[in-house]
């Protein structure tokens, strides 16, 4: 999958806008600037002020503010745009990929990717591009305003700028190898807090906290080394055109000077300086949010290049009935290649550790890829049958179900198409023993935290139950840590309804 491009249909309607409110910027500059040239003339001159002049420097300020504030604002919902569609791909990746390949990515690196990254895909095209566009009108216009004013002046603050923007561009082409080692040292450390603050108070107890606490301080000196350096490159290119300002208002007055200009031409060319700095800076600026963004860019593009799980190929169904299980040669964490044909409507047991429990139950729910092995449902292959078709048939009884945090009627539901009224989701619950916990969390309604961490397991093994009632699927995977009123209650669900039933231990 290639990174969504950065100007689609919308976004270039948006960068086309910035580019017209940046015109008239220009226009209002070039106005106002001529304003205060017949305004310091009639100063000069002894004359009253006239009132045509000051309405065109007030209109000319107004103008000018009101479409800064707009292409700003024009620029923000471009970026926002594009980041939403990049967290959206990153996403979607994820959901695509093996569960163990998402497993194995540290979370640490998985939060800077959808916060500290984003705000890097969103301030380039907010900040930066329409940056670059202001400048791109605003310098050549403020030139041509110098040029109308007297050529002579033109041809050297025209040469002051060039100057200006060679040193930008230099400085600036050493942006994104900070930028990358800057990125590195800040996942760095979300990686290792990220780890370490759940237990926190365990590696206190093993006498650890002064020991991560030097960790963290040497990483995050690190970190901030790298952050000064960019700090100091970037401010360096938005000074530059503060130190070429000076030169250049200098050389206006000499030049006025010799020229013998009038006042009223000195201060709309000093008024025109004063114009150009600000897109001279927001290059500056434009270096750092394109370096920031760059790096962001390589790590998207690596996570989406990352083969996601080979399923859904041909959309199929399954019979009506109990599932009769194919594996031949299935890979387990331990090295084990499983080849077992399992009946319809059985009971199967598998001896297996763990791990390899863990394996081959995310296997059979599509979670990831079965390799050079080959899984059969009713003599479909896995990797064939629709996304519905899975979720709908196969199900997990155990103490793990996938919890979000929200309300408990969520969790009870969740993966389900069947969603009942309250009282018969009440009535399921209860069923399943969980009357203590809709009376501790104040029923359907009540908050269940991250990951069920509010819940005992036996609560979670209920509430797998209550899923498997809804779901009603044709094969049931019965996790190890299963308790025995789980198993029992299994028992019984399977006295009322067919299903194919593996488990690695006895129930």
């Amino acid at each position: 999958m290639d990174l969504p491009p950065l100007l689609n249909s919308a976004r270039k309607g948006g960068l086309a806008r910035v580019a017209a409110l940046t015109v008239m910027q220009g226009v209002a500059a070039g106005a106002g600037a001529f304003a205060t040239r017949s305004l310091f003339e009639a100063i000069h001159q002894g004359q009253s002020l006239p009132f045509i002049g000051l309405a065109v420097l007030v209109g000319a300020g107004l103008v000018f503010a009101a479409t800064r504030i707009a292409a700003r604002y024009a620029g923000e919902r471009i970026g926002q745009d594009y980041a939403r569609e990049i967290r959206a791909a990153l996403f979607d990746q994820a959901a695509r990929m093996p569960a163990q390949a998402v497993a194995q990515r540290r979370s640490g690196y998985m939060s800077l990717r959808f916060v500290g990254d984003m705000t890097a895909f969103r301030n380039w095209p907010a900040l930066g591009l329409p940056g670059v566009v202001a400048a791109a009108v605003l310098i050549p216009a403020a030139l041509f305003i110098l040029w109308l004013l007297h050529p002579t002046l033109a041809l050297v603050v025209g040469g002051l700028v060039t100057l200006s923007l060679v040193a930008i561009t230099a400085g600036g082409l050493s942006l994104p190898a900070t930028q990358r080692r800057l990125r590195a040292r800040r996942a760095r450390i979300a990686a290792e807090m990220a780890e370490r603050m759940p237990m926190a108070p365990h590696l206190d107890r093993l006498g650890r906290r002064g020991t991560e606490l030097a960790l963290l301080d040497r990483l995050t000196d690190r970190m901030v080394s790298a952050a000064l350096r960019q700090r100091l490159t970037v401010e360096s290119l938005k000074a530059v055109p503060d130190a070429a300002a000076g030169v250049a208002a200098a050389a206006v007055m000499i030049l006025s000077h010799q020229l013998e200009l009038q006042a009223g031409t000195i201060a709309a060319s000093l008024a025109v300086l004063g114009l150009l700095v600000t897109p001279l800076r927001d290059l500056g600026a434009a270096w750092d949010y394109w370096s920031a963004f760059r790096a962001a860019a390589v790590k998207a593009t690596a996570a989406l290049d990352r083969r996601p799980r080979d399923l859904y190929r041909a959309g199929r169904s399954l019979p009506s009935g109990p599932v009769a299980v194919g594996l031949s040669k299935v890979q387990l964490s331990s090295g084990r290649l499983l080849t077992r044909k399992i009946l319809p409507g059985v009971v199967e047991v598998i001896p297996l550790a763990p791990c390899d429990a863990l394996i081959l139950h995310n296997l059979l729910l599509g979670l990831d890829d079965s390799g050079t092995g080959t899984i059969l449902l009713s003599g479909i292959d896995l990797r064939d049958l629709s996304r519905g078709t899975l979720r709908r048939n196969v199900a997990l009884v155990g103490p793990s179900p996938q919890i979000l945090q929200g309300s408990l009627r969520r969790a009870l539901t969740l993966g389900c198409d069947t969603r009942p009224d309250d009282q018969r989701l009440v009535r399921l619950a209860t069923a399943q023993g969980l009357q203590p916990l809709l009376t501790r969390l104040g029923g359907l309604n009540g908050r269940v935290q991250e990951g069920g961490r509010n819940l005992t397991d036996a609560e979670c093994d209920a509430i797998s139950l209550v899923r498997l009632h809804l779901l009603r699927p044709k094969l049931v995977l019965v996790a190890p840590e299963t308790g025995s009123d789980a198993v029992s209650s299994l028992r019984r669900y399977l006295t009322k309804r067919k299903a194919t039933i593996i488990a690695t231990r006895e129930i």
